[in-house]
């Protein structure tokens, strides 16, 4: 029958029209000794012909050539994927498949990451743990997919890394160690709206590997040992972020859930690795925690809030009368992309 999207009385009250199931009806309408109206009758549908011209008008012409506004240089205002270094003095993201480092609170412009190839789009940029010069990002290929590249900023040297199986990956993370000897960990999802999901959809989740940090100017680094371990995330949520807490322990951060995995532990006799939950979100669209002062920030109604000594059995949300103690709005015009710095005492956001 479909929904009633209007009706109207006709000039006496004494009926309504409304449409119904692809016509218009006469609905009659009677009193009853409340002077109440009710049914008057069996409804009838209204008879009608409709005569219909159509003028198709001349399309608009727009007189601007916009061919001419995409050459040169142009301001970028859509900013995503933000990641801090360890002290949050330096910052890393990506806008129009560019990524970026920029220096917090210098009026320096924002420097592009050395890349392999500069007409590939990169994304989910990232620092090398305990090395602010060192990035690691992926980089698209409609014909190959994703592949992981690391940037030296402080020489402009590109390491591409090898050993991985074709598929999509985001948020590429490097422990931090005292050697080259380093443990990659990314997630692989199985597709999207942009690149569908007929290849490369299998295996789906957290993947992690071992890798040598170069410190001879290899061009390549190889992966060894990449496979995928077993835990419960989404691998569909793309709010999902990865990052180190330890040389061994990894930080996963969900929409509505923060909890690490101890990689050093292994896993157990079913294959699954322990998860440690640390936050939990209740309708939040983003969630980030930070081990070094266990404060937890995330996202509600666009604006973003925070958490000091979060409770890992309590929900985080802005809802008044529910919220956490010690809750604190920081956002004045909301934002996203909530990340901690790694030592836990910078947290950044865009706005937008």
């Amino acid at each position: 029958m479909g929904t009633y999207p209007s009706f109207a009385f006709d000039r006496s009250d004494g009926a309504i029209l409304i449409w119904a199931a692809g016509q218009i009806f006469h609905v009659p309408l009677s009193k009853n000794a409340l002077g109440e109206r009710i049914s008057g009758g069996t409804p009838r549908p209204v008879r009608f012909r409709v005569h219909i011209e159509i003028k198709i008008a001349e399309t608009l012409k727009a007189k601007t050539d916009v061919r001419t506004l995409e050459e040169g240089h142009q301001r970028l205002h859509a900013f995503t994927h933000l990641s801090l270094d360890h002290s949050g003095k330096k910052a890393v993201f990506q806008a129009s498949g560019v990524t970026y480092t920029q220096i917090i609170g210098s009026d320096a412009l924002a420097q592009r990451v050395p890349v392999a190839y500069s007409s590939a789009a990169y994304y989910s940029p990232s620092f090398v743990g305990g090395d602010e010069n060192l990035v690691v990002h992926v980089r698209w290929s409609d014909k190959f997919f994703s592949a992981l590249e690391i940037a030296d900023l402080s020489t402009g040297i590109i390491y591409q890394v090898t050993g991985l199986p074709m598929g999509r990956y985001f948020s590429p993370v490097i422990f931090g160690g005292d050697t080259s000897q380093r443990t990659l960990a990314f997630i692989k999802t199985g597709g999207d709206l942009l690149t569908g999901d007929a290849v490369a959809t299998a295996q789906t989740g957290i993947w992690i590997g071992e890798i040598t940090l170069p410190t001879d100017g290899t061009a390549t680094i190889e992966v060894k040992g990449a496979r995928k371990i077993s835990t419960t995330i989404n691998p569909s949520d793309d709010k999902l972020k990865l990052s180190s807490v330890s040389s061994s322990k990894l930080l996963v951060q969900e929409t509505d859930r923060a909890f690490t995995v101890d990689l050093a532990l292994g896993a157990d006799e079913w294959g699954r690795y322990t998860e440690a939950k640390l936050a939990s979100g209740y309708s939040t669209d983003e969630l980030a925690f930070s081990h070094a002062t266990k404060g937890a920030a995330f996202v509600n109604f666009l604006h973003v809030y925070y958490v000091p000594n979060v409770n890992a059995s309590a929900n985080l949300w802005s809802k008044p009368g529910k919220a956490p103690e010690g809750l604190a709005r920081l956002s004045l015009d909301g934002g996203h992309d909530i990340v901690f710095s790694g030592d836990g005492s910078v947290l950044g956001w865009f706005l937008g």
